[in-house]
């Protein structure tokens, strides 16, 4: 500011203003920083998260998402970022840690079939029962069955064990047996006598 009289006298006074934004962003509406789930279909929905700066100038929020790939589709983590630059170049970032890991076995439908079972001949040997499984995760399961027969001393005296083994995509499994012995000690009897 100047003044000045008629006489040509002057007085001035200066007024600096400094601006100078040093303040970042804050972010709202953050997600917890680290969540842990079993499955990939219980990953959460990005959240969507917002910011305001002290100078009350509209700030966008980008995010990054990256997979982080694990030993098998529900073995792995995500990396969600979240930045707001305001237009001074100050900063807010967080970062949220999904982590997905199934160690969950799959577990039988049916309720385990009989075993022992003791027979006396080969054609009382039961039908191979159907064995389903269910898993945790909304994935294939895998059941392999095998039957393995330790011979005898003849024809109607045998072991043979049955085995089923479910197993999801991510190599949990769970495994049931049955063992069928088949002995006869039964001699022939006589017709017509």
């Amino acid at each position: 500011w100047t003044a000045e009289d008629d006489c040509g006298n002057i007085t001035t006074f200066v007024q600096t203003i400094n601006i100078f934004d040093d303040e970042a962003p804050v972010l709202a509406g953050l997600p917890d920083p680290v969540v842990n789930v079993e499955c990939s279909e219980d990953v959460p929905a990005l959240a969507v998260v917002t910011a305001t700066d002290n100078c009350d100038i509209p700030v966008d929020v980008e995010v990054v998402e990256i997979e982080i790939p694990g030993t098998c589709p529900n073995q792995y983590s995500i990396t969600r970022t979240w930045t707001a630059e305001d237009d001074c170049g100050n900063i807010t970032s967080f970062v949220q840690t999904i982590n997905i890991f199934d160690d969950e076995a799959p577990t039988w439908n049916e309720p385990a079939p009989a075993s022992p079972v003791n027979v006396d001949c080969s054609e009382d040997v039961p039908a191979v029962p159907v064995q389903t499984a269910s898993d945790n995760c909304a994935a294939p399961i895998f059941i392999d069955f095998s039957e393995v027969i330790v011979p005898g001393t003849c024809p109607n005296q045998f072991s043979l064990t049955r085995t089923w083994i479910a197993q999801d995509d991510c190599g949990n499994a769970t495994t049931r047996v049955q063992i069928i012995n088949v002995f006869d000690e039964e001699a022939p009897v006589f017709e017509g006598i």
